[in-house]
C-alpha cells in the first residue's frame, strides 16, 4: 500500500515536468540549431584566425616600413650636411703649429719662397698647411667640419690620404697621415677622428706632420682665410660676382685710356722741345772755327 502511494507521488511529480518541457529543450530539439551552432561557431574560429593573420601581416608591413624608413636615415647620413652654425676648424688636435703656409702668389717674395716644397730637385708651390707638433710627435687627425668621406685611402708619395665632401662643391683633403680610421662612404662629423699624423716622401724634410687643404671646385684655397669661418666663406672669397668682374675690367681699361692720353701728352711735349734744336744754339758757337786757326799755325 505505502509502495503503491509513493510510486504514484513520483509519477505525479514528473509528469509536470514532461508535460511542460523548457524553452531551451524546445528550441535544441530542432534540427537546423545545432548545425548553424556549428556554423556559427566556425565561423568566429575563422574571423579570428584571419584577424590574428591579419595583425601580423600590418605587424610585419610596419617592421618592412620602419626598415626602409631607417635604411632611408641612413642613405640620408651619407649625405655630406653641413651644419649651419660650424665653422672651419683646425684639423687636429693637440698643440700644433704650421710649419709651412699656403703659397700665396700675393705675398713677398721671401714668403712665397718659404712656401715651396723641394721635392725630386723641383720645387712645388705649397697647396695648403702643414701642421705639426713641436717635439715632433705624431697627433690626432680630425675633421675641419662635418661631411661624407670620398676617399680614404694610401698614396706612396703622399701617404695616407683623407678627402671629406662638403656643400657648394667644397671638399678638405688630409694628407701625410700614418694611420686611417675612416672609410670611403662614411658620414664623419666636425672634430671626428680620421687618424694619426705620419710622414711622406713627397715633403720628407717635414717629418711627421699633417697636410691640410681646403678646394673650392678642385681649386685650392688658403686655409687660413676660411679658419673659424662658415662654409659660405670659401664661395664668397673664390666667386667674384658679375659686377665685381665688370667693375675692375672698367677700371682696368679707364687706366689704360689715362696712362695712354698722357703718353700722347709726354710726346707731343717732346716734340715741342724738339722745335727748339739745340743743335742750331751749338753751331752758332762753331768749335770748328777756333780749331781752324790752331790747325793754320800747326799747318805753317
Amino acid at each position: 500500500m505505502v509502495a503503491e502511494v509513493m510510486n504514484k507521488m513520483g509519477d505525479e511529480k514528473r509528469t509536470p515536468i514532461e508535460r511542460s518541457p523548457s524553452k531551451w529543450q524546445k528550441f535544441a530539439r530542432k534540427r537546423w540549431v545545432f548545425p548553424a551552432m556549428y556554423l556559427g561557431l566556425a565561423a568566429i574560429v575563422l574571423t579570428t584566425v584571419l584577424w590574428m593573420q591579419g595583425g601580423d601581416d600590418q605587424a610585419q608591413d610596419l617592421t618592412e616600413m620602419n626598415s626602409d624608413r631607417s635604411a632611408y636615415d641612413d642613405n640620408e647620413k651619407a649625405i655630406p650636411v653641413s651644419n649651419a652654425n660650424e665653422v672651419f676648424s683646425v684639423p687636429a688636435d693637440g698643440d700644433v703649429y704650421v710649419t709651412k703656409q699656403f703659397y700665396d702668389t700675393e705675398a713677398s717674395a721671401e714668403e712665397q719662397e718659404a712656401a715651396l716644397v723641394f721635392y725630386n730637385n723641383t720645387y712645388y708651390q705649397n697647396s695648403g698647411l702643414d701642421y705639426a707638433l713641436k717635439n715632433g710627435e705624431s697627433f690626432d687627425v680630425v675633421a675641419a667640419m662635418s661631411g661624407k668621406v670620398v676617399k680614404a685611402t694610401e698614396d706612396a708619395l703622399l701617404g695616407n690620404v683623407v678627402h671629406i665632401e662638403h656643400e657648394d662643391g667644397v671638399t678638405t683633403v688630409y694628407e701625410s697621415l700614418g694611420e686611417l680610421s675612416v672609410s670611403e662612404g662614411d658620414a664623419v662629423k666636425q672634430g671626428e677622428k680620421l687618424g694619426t699624423a705620419g710622414e711622406n716622401k713627397f715633403n720628407a724634410d717635414a717629418g711627421t706632420h699633417l697636410h691640410f687643404e681646403v678646394r673650392k671646385e678642385g681649386q685650392p684655397v688658403n686655409p687660413l682665410d676660411v679658419l673659424n669661418q662658415p662654409l659660405s666663406s670659401v664661395k664668397a672669397k673664390e666667386q667674384a660676382s658679375d659686377e665685381e668682374v665688370q667693375a675692375e675690367q672698367d677700371a682696368e681699361q679707364k687706366t689704360n685710356v689715362d696712362q695712354g692720353t698722357d703718353g700722347q701728352e709726354v710726346d707731343q711735349d717732346t716734340e715741342d722741345q724738339e722745335t727748339v734744336d739745340p743743335a742750331e744754339e751749338l753751331e752758332t758757337v762753331d768749335p770748328a772755327g777756333d780749331q781752324e786757326p790752331v790747325d793754320q799755325q800747326e799747318t805753317e
